[in-house]
């Protein structure tokens, strides 16, 4: 502990570069910029960060006034910095993009979300961990905030399935994190374009620990992540990581073959000791339930099929279209 703090006192202020990705986030935009600027300045005059620390925002193709917003406040304040997408990409993709901008200028960066529930004030908490030696910081929620029974019910669900399927994603793992220019260039090694972000950094090793935050009450305007977004994020979350369905329906197949040859004996032994072949029931709930089992899986392995399809091609994963810097 003695050398932990010891190298807590000497580490020299470093560049922090805060990425934000954001899709047609017009109405909160401004108080975004706001707070985390004062926050910024905070941090500088405490010796935390050094000045030329800024804050990167990672538009995605947003449709309504949000990268004009951004360009105006640019024009207004240096340490408004933004990349915007040659169209709609995904959240995954533009954080990547706006981590890969901010690699070039920063010595740490923490990504959090645009709207503000990721709270501020633990940004601290992420320097005092990384004065420590850290290079990797993920954030975990204490508490979902304002949301249905629904979602939060649905979003404890995939966690567990999640981790009884091989994924490496934790219980309230989140996007909130802090990470070193080492980190990032690591990052950067991932070619593939199938991606969940707090997957990938749970996998690139590094000395790193968690950070535990609560999630506040989202202030202005609404999410923009649908039920259908949320669900396809969870579906990469596994396929894209984790081989385990696969192996489950081989597992499930051996059982059924089993449990087939005990009723082929029943059925036999039932045939010859009552002389009447009953039990249509039986065979109509089987085929019933086989022939479920094989679309099922037939889908799992297609979704698998489908990813080395797509990764393939090797297509670019997003074109920037403007920068300010």
């Amino acid at each position: 502990m003695l050398l932990i703090s010891e190298r807590s006192r000497t580490m020299s202020p470093e560049t922090l570069y805060i990425v934000m990705p954001c899709y047609n986030e017009a109405a909160c935009i401004e108080t975004t910029i706001s707070t985390v600027n004062q926050k910024l300045e905070e941090l500088i005059s405490k010796g935390q960060i050094t000045d030329q620390s800024a804050m990167l925002f990672s538009d995605d193709g947003s449709r309504d006034e949000t990268w004009d917003i951004i360009t105006t406040q640019h024009r207004n304040n240096p340490r408004v910095k933004a990349c915007r997408l040659a169209g709609n990409r995904g959240k995954e993709k533009a954080l990547f993009a706006g981590l890969m901008e901010a690699r070039e200028h920063a010595d740490i960066v923490i990504c959090m979300d645009a709207d503000l529930q990721h709270d501020i004030n633990a940004i601290e908490e992420f320097l005092s961990l990384r004065r420590q030696g850290y290079e990797l910081i993920y954030g975990v929620k204490t508490s979902r905030g304002h949301e249905s029974i629904f979602r939060k019910m649905t979003a404890t669900t995939f966690y567990w399935l999640a981790r009884q399927l091989g994924s490496p994603t934790g219980q309230g793992h989140s996007d909130y994190s802090l990470m070193t220019r080492q980190v990032l260039d690591a990052l950067s090694e991932y070619g593939e374009s199938n991606m969940m972000f707090r997957t990938m950094l749970k996998q690139l090793g590094f000395k790193q620990c968690p950070l535990y935050f609560k999630v506040k009450d989202r202030e202005q305007g609404q999410s923009k992540m649908s039920l259908r977004s949320l669900v396809r994020l969870s579906i990469d979350a596994i396929t894209s990581y984790s081989v385990t369905p696969l192996r489950f329906i081989s597992g499930l197949g051996i059982f059924i073959f089993l449990t087939s040859l005990v009723m082929m004996a029943w059925v036999t032994y039932d045939y010859f000791k009552l002389g009447t072949p009953n039990g249509w029931a039986t065979v109509v709930c089987s085929l019933w339930f086989l022939g479920g089992l094989g679309m099922i899986s037939i889908g799992v392995v297609g979704e698998y099929i489908g990813k080395i399809y797509m990764e393939s091609k090797r297509r670019p994963r997003y074109f920037i279209k403007s920068r300010l810097h």
